[in-house]
């Protein structure tokens, strides 16, 4: 088991107009957290409405692309295919009621709207060695780390927060942050398994 804790946190003069900026480095057991998911989420998460835009998870080279996938709950995620071959796109997550979108050739597009939170696991019954994670969230301030493990959520609302990781599975929340209205704030995250 993975407990996530923050090493440190700076308050750094720059502004934003509508809102802080959360900003820093994670690391696992001292090794940059790449395809991690960092988020904040509020005391009492706030109810969205639906995403107006459709996000993309693309196949190619017989992978899914991007690897780790964050959205908002009520999204929805099409699944294109750029390869040459058939795809399949399905998830045995008990958090969406399962799905399998069946198989189609290349080109083609397959959608589904996430609306509940959690981990969704998808998979390409063709290609048993696709595997990918779209993470569904409540609040909209999330991203995903870089390879160098860095990370940057802008335009976050003043208020008090707990600020949460993901990285193949949920983390122990690291740390309550209470954000200005305006600012750069640094927060470097260091979990160990």
């Amino acid at each position: 088991m993975m407990r996530a804790v923050v090493i440190g946190a700076l308050i750094l003069g720059a502004s934003s107009a509508r809102g802080a900026t959360v900003e820093g480095l994670a690391s696992i057991d001292g090794e940059p957290a790449a395809d991690t998911v960092v988020y904040l989420e509020g005391a009492a998460p706030p109810l969205p409405a639906a995403p107006a835009e459709r996000v993309i998870m693309d196949q190619k080279y017989l992978a899914f692309a991007p690897h780790v996938l964050p959205v908002l709950r009520g999204t929805v995620v099409e699944f294109t295919n750029s390869d040459e071959v058939q795809h399949n796109v399905f998830s045995p997550s008990t958090v969406v009621g399962k799905f399998n979108l069946g198989t189609y050739g290349p080109g083609a597009t397959r959608a589904v709207t996430l609306d509940r939170p959690g981990d969704v696991l998808v998979l390409c019954n063709i290609h048993m060695e696709m595997e990918a994670h779209v993470v569904v969230l409540d609040g909209p301030y999330f991203t995903t780390t870089a390879k160098d493990g860095s990370y940057r959520i802008p335009d976050v609302p003043a208020g008090t927060y707990l600020l949460k990781i993901w990285k193949r599975g949920w983390l122990t929340p690291s740390r309550t942050v209470d954000l200005p209205a305006t600012g750069v704030i640094l927060i470097d995250i260091a979990a160990r398994k």
